[in-house]
């Protein structure tokens, strides 16, 4: 780690630690990290055609030039009265190399979560975040995952305008705008700091949605908590025909089953399996006051474009099926992308564009993590979790260093 991020963790630190004497005599902070969940009750998914999954061999050639991908990664680190959040990201470009923020290029990196008192007491520097877009303060009534997500988000965002204007195709690892329960659910706002997290996360979606072009395409890896394909009338049908009833199955469950029933029966030992295209509108809208303090109002979020998407099932002797949604603008330009995203794939069937930026981003967080652990370890009360994801980071970093080592001999 660099001596000048090195130096801004430990005057944050130290800040915090000089701060923590303003501490309420009764307090209590939630260290508390949530399941990641997709919004579905807005949604409307149309399967464009038929429904006819299509099974090709997986050898697929790259359609693009200029390609370029992004990811960001946090990690936590949390006193008993003070939460860290901890940011790295990578962007690859096939033209350009590796841009690692904020190792080579400076981005907000800090997250401060916790009490008023001591936030007062931080100073504002660029690298630390201690309010959210609105100017509200990541105070004890905050979540800690709230706080992680508008940071991923506005980081991400930043990733995009770097290389959105110079490639042919822009991979995210991720949707290409996110669409979480507090923009998609009837959720309960009556706390001033949930309201004002739902307004500063529509803006940063709407900011990422003004920043797309038909070039930006994502791939969702994560689908254990998407609930979507049950709701297309073409594929339940196809189901009840079989004596199924799929309705509210989780997306790799259905997945699961269109592989066995439709795609299995090609005969082909390796294949990928394409189920769409698929429309599908979020009818996203976000009114509030132009303030966290309640003055005057004003529209976060609007007119949100459709995404068309693909998912595809990876399947290969040997190797555990894999199953993606890729999704853009552009129905044209999805796919050609999506045959891009195809063309290089992992042992474990993850696609190399996507794979390096986020094993890169990874590697960025977790090397963030632990200077900072070791910094605060003379000057916070770490929680046991924390202390133990430090050993397994340190263990993890020792052993691919002997592993690269060995590849060397």
């Amino acid at each position: 780690m660099n001596w000048k991020i090195k130096n801004e963790l430990q005057k944050t630190i130290q800040q915090l630690s000089e701060a923590k004497k303003y501490l309420p005599e009764d307090y209590m902070i939630s260290h508390e990290v949530k399941e990641e969940e997709e919004g579905e009750s807005k949604i409307e998914i149309e399967l464009i055609n038929d429904f006819k999954p299509c099974i090709e061999p997986l050898k697929f050639e790259k359609e693009f030039d200029k390609i370029s991908s992004l990811d960001s990664s946090t990690r936590y680190l949390r006193d008993i009265s003070v939460n860290l959040v901890i940011l790295g990201m990578s962007v690859y470009s096939n033209r350009k190399g590796f841009i690692d923020f904020p190792l080579v290029k400076d981005i907000p990196y800090i997250g401060v979560n916790t009490y008023r008192r001591i936030l007062e007491k931080i100073n504002s520097l660029y690298f630390i975040k201690t309010r959210n877009k609105l100017n509200y303060p990541f105070d004890e009534n905050y979540k800690l995952d709230d706080v992680a997500d508008e940071m991923r988000t506005e980081a991400e965002n930043e990733g995009l305008n770097e290389v959105v204007n110079g490639h042919d195709l822009v991979i995210l690892d991720g949707p290409i705008y996110p669409t979480p329960l507090e923009l998609t659910e009837e959720l309960d706002l009556s706390s001033t700091s949930r309201l004002c997290h739902q307004l500063a996360y529509a803006s940063l979606v709407n900011d990422r949605i003004s920043l797309l072009k038909d070039n930006v395409i994502g791939v969702v890896k994560r689908l254990e908590n998407s609930g979507k394909l049950w709701k297309e009338d073409k594929i339940l049908e196809e189901f009840k025909k079989l004596g199924k009833n799929i309705k509210g199955l989780k997306d790799p469950t259905i997945l699961e089953l269109i592989d066995y029933y439709f795609c299995r029966n090609s005969g082909k030992y390796s294949y990928a399996c394409f189920i769409g295209p698929f429309k599908i509108d979020y009818n996203l809208h976000v009114d509030g006051p132009s303030d966290c303090n309640g003055n005057g109002s004003y529209t976060y979020l609007s007119n949100v474009p459709p995404k068309y998407a693909y998912y595809v099932i990876l399947r290969k002797p040997y190797v555990t099926t894999t199953y993606f949604r890729i999704e853009g603008l552009d129905e044209k330009t999805l796919e050609k992308g999506m045959r891009t995203v195809l063309s290089r794939l992992s042992d474990r069937l993850i696609p190399t564009f996507i794979e390096l930026v986020d094993n890169r981003a990874k590697r960025i967080s977790a090397g963030l993590f632990i200077t900072a652990y070791e910094i605060a370890s003379s000057y916070l009360s770490i929680i046991h979790d924390d202390k133990l994801a430090y050993d397994t980071t340190v263990s993890e970093f020792l052993r691919e260093s002997r592993q690269n080592s060995a590849n060397l001999l």
